[in-house]
């Protein structure tokens, strides 16, 4: 009798254990709620580009024919064969004499050259603070030198965090984030572009630290949540960053918003916590079981701090369902694994797909006709109706052919509303947002699906790099308007193409809805000798 007690109480004190990551409470909605916040503010700098350096109306300006209150608008004497933005008619001498200084259309030699001095229609960006009038280039390179240093933050920040910890990376980026600040202070273009790379170097690793953190720390029943909620913080930011660039306007008033306040980030100091599955799998054992207290007690649960004081290296590996790392998994290991390199190359297109279309879309939707405030904000609503879809039918039908219906759905939709006339303004703009919430599923799916396909010793290196080829979808996405003065649908036919072959190639990934988190490649490898055991008997 005594010895059933006894084998009782261990069964209740092991399953107290098991929900210290599993039961989801008030420790994980705090762990939440910080790391939502940061990604809420950084998703509002990867998207500055698309209203601080806008195109804004211009022309140009020749100073003796210009009276004090002189528009942007072509004013009756500027000669009618001549580009009002870009080049200058040169005056004649004799003929602006003979009619006392006021220019005519008679006023102008038959000459013209380049022209170096402009009037804009407002300084709401810089496009007039920086003088890039003329320089389409300049301004779209804005965009893409954002993503270049994503692509640069990807490739270390992932492999920082499985290193260091995801914990000191996530609140490196946060902070880091905040030099952006800087920006308002130049006067001179590459300087300013130099600011705009270091500040997306530093900052960028946030998105694949966060949504790591956000499954580590909700366990594994909360895996597709937590994909929805680390998408729906960047939505939120997205959509109020245009609300505040509709509402402030002046490209130096919406820097300071959105980059000031994230230099508060450094008390994350105090208030994040390390992920304790990775200090598991890394070893570090008594900070896993300090982490491990401050769960049970902030959540409530009744567990002792001696029980997990006698906990040796084994049982605590045992008991919260953690591999053992037999030695680390390196980068050899990785590409000695047939079946991770295939997961890699699938998923790292996919994410490219994903991330190409998604700021794609971002991009076009200020090009629609209408209000380019009200279409953006719409086209990043329209992502709340796309999570609530990804997120029902990815636990009903699974992960693969949800992503593969929401690249269908993207493609479709994205070239009818191109070839769709600009005056049927409401049909254009609602296939246009249908084929973006194919985009949203698309984009929320495959973080969801790549952190169930990669193991906890490698996700974060695997799941930086793949958020690296993202960022190279994002780097060109800026630049595809220019391919419309070519063939107007020629960027929807690309982003159609894309999503078509991103479809195809998850056929050689497989479904992750009933697999548990694995650890290590050596478990990943097992599970697929397994199955191909049992494809053979069958």
């Amino acid at each position: 009798m005594t010895v059933s007690v006894e084998a009782s109480a261990t069964e209740e004190t092991h399953r107290k254990e098991k929900d210290l990551l599993e039961h989801f409470g008030k420790f994980q909605y705090l762990q939440y709620l910080w790391i939502c916040l940061t990604l809420f503010m950084v998703s509002m700098t990867h998207v500055n580009y698309v209203f601080v350096a806008e195109n804004i109306d211009y022309r140009c300006r020749i100073p003796k024919c210009e009276t004090s209150n002189s528009t942007v608008a072509t004013p009756s004497w500027w000669p009618e064969d001549v580009d009002s933005k870009c080049y200058k008619p040169i005056l004649n001498k004799k003929n602006i004499y003979s009619t006392n200084l006021t220019c005519t259309n008679d006023s102008f030699s038959m000459q013209i050259e380049d022209c170096y001095d402009w009037i804009y229609e407002n300084n709401n960006s810089i496009v007039s603070e920086l003088n890039l009038a003329c320089q389409p280039l300049k301004v779209q390179m804005v965009g893409g030198i954002h993503n270049t240093g994503m692509i640069i933050s990807m490739i270390f920040a992932g492999w920082i965090a499985d290193r260091i910890g995801r914990r000191p990376t996530f609140i490196l980026c946060g902070v880091g984030a905040s030099i952006g600040v800087f920006k308002i202070l130049l006067k001179d273009y590459y300087p300013y572009l130099f600011i705009e790379l270091m500040e997306s170097i530093i900052s960028s690793g946030l998105y694949t630290v966060g949504v790591i953190l956000l499954v580590e720390i909700g366990g594994p029943s909360q895996r597709v949540m937590a994909g929805i909620i680390f998408s729906y913080a960047v939505y939120v930011g997205e959509i109020v960053f245009a609300i505040l660039a509709m509402t402030l306007q002046y490209w130096k008033w919406l820097i300071l918003t959105i980059y000031a306040p994230m230099i508060l980030f450094i008390s994350y100091f105090f208030l994040l916590k390390e992920s304790p599955r990775w200090q598991i799998l890394q070893g570090k054992m008594e900070e896993a079981k300090s982490t491990l207290k401050i769960i049970a007690k902030t959540n409530k649960i009744d567990i002792a701090d001696k029980d997990l004081d006698d906990c040796t290296d084994e049982e605590l590996r045992s008991r919260f369902d953690v591999g053992d790392q037999k030695q680390k998994e390196n980068l050899k290991a990785i590409i000695s694994s047939k079946e991770i390199m295939t997961r890699l190359v699938v998923a790292a297109f996919c994410f490219f797909a994903s991330s190409f279309l998604y700021y794609g879309s971002l991009v076009h939707s200020v090009l629609l006709p209408g209000s380019k405030y009200t279409n953006f904000i719409l086209a990043a609503a329209s992502s709340f109706p796309g999570e609530l879809i990804a997120y029902f039918t990815f636990n009903k039908y699974g992960r693969k052919i949800t992503l593969q219906c929401g690249y269908v759905v993207c493609a479709v939709f994205l070239i009818v509303q191109s070839y769709t006339p600009d005056y049927l303004t409401w049909v254009k703009l609602s296939f246009f947002l249908i084929g973006k919430m194919g985009v949203v599923i698309c984009f929320t799916g495959i973080y969801t699906y790549s952190l169930e396909l990669f193991p906890t010793s490698v996700r974060g290196t695997l799941l930086g790099f793949c958020n690296t080829t993202a960022r190279v979808g994002s780097m060109f996405a800026p630049l595809t308007p220019l391919l419309m003065t070519e063939v107007a649908a020629l960027p929807s036919i690309l982003f159609s193409a894309t999503a078509v072959v991103a479809g195809v190639l998850l056929i050689f990934t497989p479904e992750t809805k009933t697999l548990p988190m694995f650890d290590t490649i050596a478990q990943i490898e097992l599970h697929k000798a397994n199955q191909s055991k049992i494809c053979t008997k069958l």
